[in-house]
């Protein structure tokens, strides 16, 4: 096992030179050492390597003497909402690596009522606990049992509940799965709402055939985009492989930013919800979520990007909602956890009301603000180049680390940041004026000293 794979988050590494059976079989004995669960929810995502990986982690807990509900192929939202609607269940792994290549393969973890585990929360406990071997004392002298259940309808049922079913319009949409499990609950909610679905990589495929299924690479996107070029759409909808994650085109085949969607689904929980609520959003980009929380009064808090960071922080606020660039979005009534079809429904929902076409609704979020998208560059010591940063800027506005290092100034703003899942530094520059983006940009790239990858 290649411990490299514990990250901040989750683990994700290359099966089965990094991650194999005996890997999993592991993590369930020390996951059962550190936490001592009575009955575990385990599923995985599309990938070749799932089932034997699955198989392996179920049996470390049946070892273990710990039961477990085996819930099949899923999207990450559903090992969510199965641990989190039911209390005699202690918490879940999902076999998955998100929107890596195929030849990845990690899990998410989660404890009792969803509750994410982090690195600061049991993720590097059980790495360590691996690392000593104090995993394989673990035993039984009964195994547990071994259920499976199927939660497609039930889960349907929770996600729609966030809308008013008999409002939604029968939209035609633009859907692409990108080969995981989201298409069957999608198709369910397509024949209870009418919806006119046009499906694209729909079904549940782990060689990926078309690379890389993370819809945030513009090449990954392409061939939606210019569906909805050519056809008439009232949007389109793209889902990463784990469809923890939505990413929306306009009706005219435009990819709308997750800083921009954040501000609207914000927007739209706020006026559902009114009185006073909390909103969390990362900090690549977060003005046009400002902007929105200062017109309901709502208070605003920036939060270290990465699921697990955000959901501990919006369990302290009891936050409404949540938002990532990223296009992570969660919801309190979700258990504090992400989603990737509540924001969908929503769409749908907003969208029914007004009358208006997506373009025109995303409008008032995006007039006004300018900003770059998310650079990504290759350094070789990500804190030294923050520090040059911070260095050249100093005196220039006010600071803040949250999240590697943010500088405001009058009207403009950056974020640098190590990535938490890649060797990567990120930079994100906003600005209420024109112009002003690639200002910054070509200032802070100078002191990086290399170019976007």
């Amino acid at each position: 096992m290649n411990f490299d794979c514990f990250r901040a988050y989750d683990i994700r590494g290359v099966y089965p030179t990094d991650l194999d059976e005996e890997a999993y079989y592991r993590i369930a004995k020390a996951y059962t050492l550190l936490f001592h669960p009575k009955t575990m929810v385990v599923g995985m995502d599309a990938r070749e390597s799932g089932p034997v990986l699955k198989k392996a982690l179920t049996q470390g807990f049946l070892d273990a003497g710990v039961n477990v509900v085996d819930i099949g192929g899923i999207t990450t939202d559903m090992i969510y909402f199965a641990v989190g609607a039911n209390e005699e269940y202690s918490g879940g792994i999902v076999v998955s690596a998100s929107h890596n290549p195929k030849q990845y393969n990690g899990a998410k973890m989660v404890k009792e009522k969803a509750a994410a585990i982090s690195s600061d929360t049991g993720l590097f406990e059980i790495r360590d606990l691996i690392k000593a071997d104090k995993d394989k004392a673990v035993s039984s002298g009964s195994k547990g049992q071994v259920t499976e259940k199927n939660v497609f309808h039930d889960y349907v049922e929770h996600v729609l509940s966030f809308i008013d079913r008999d409002a939604i319009k029968p939209f035609h949409v633009f859907a692409n799965a990108n080969f995981g499990y989201v298409g069957g609950g999608i198709d369910l909610i397509a024949e209870k709402l009418g919806l006119n679905l046009t499906r694209l990589n729909w079904e549940p495929d782990g060689t990926f055939p078309k690379g890389t299924p993370d819809p945030m690479q513009p090449a990954n996107r392409a061939e939606s985009e210019e569906a909805v070029r050519n056809g008439k759409f009232d949007f389109a909808a793209i889902w990463d492989a784990d469809a923890d994650r939505c990413m929306f085109l306009d009706e005219k085949g435009e990819f709308i930013s997750g800083a921009y969607v954040t501000a609207m689904l914000a927007d739209v929980l706020l006026t559902k919800h009114p009185g006073h609520n909390t909103i969390i959003f990362d900090p690549r980009v977060i003005w046009p979520t400002t902007k929105v929380c200062e017109s309901h009064g709502a208070e605003a808090i920036v939060s270290k990007s990465g699921h697990a960071f955000i959901k501990d922080r919006m369990r302290q606020e009891n936050a409404i909602f949540a938002g990532e660039m990223s296009a992570h979005y969660y919801f309190r009534e979700n258990f504090y956890a992400d989603n990737g079809v509540i924001p969908f429904l929503l769409v749908l929902e907003l969208l029914s009301r007004t009358g208006k076409s997506f373009s025109e609704t995303m409008r008032p979020y995006m007039e006004g603000h300018y900003m770059s998208g998310e650079l990504n560059y290759r350094v070789e010591d990500a804190q030294k180049t923050i520090a040059a940063v911070k260095d050249h800027f100093t005196g220039r506005g006010s600071e803040d680390f949250t999240d590697g290092f943010s500088l405001t100034g009058d009207d403009w703003r950056f974020n640098i940041r190590p990535s938490n899942t890649e060797p990567l530094l990120r930079l994100n520059v906003e600005a209420l004026k024109p112009g002003l983006v690639e200002k910054i940009h070509t200032e802070v790239e100078a002191i990086i000293g290399t170019k976007p990858h």
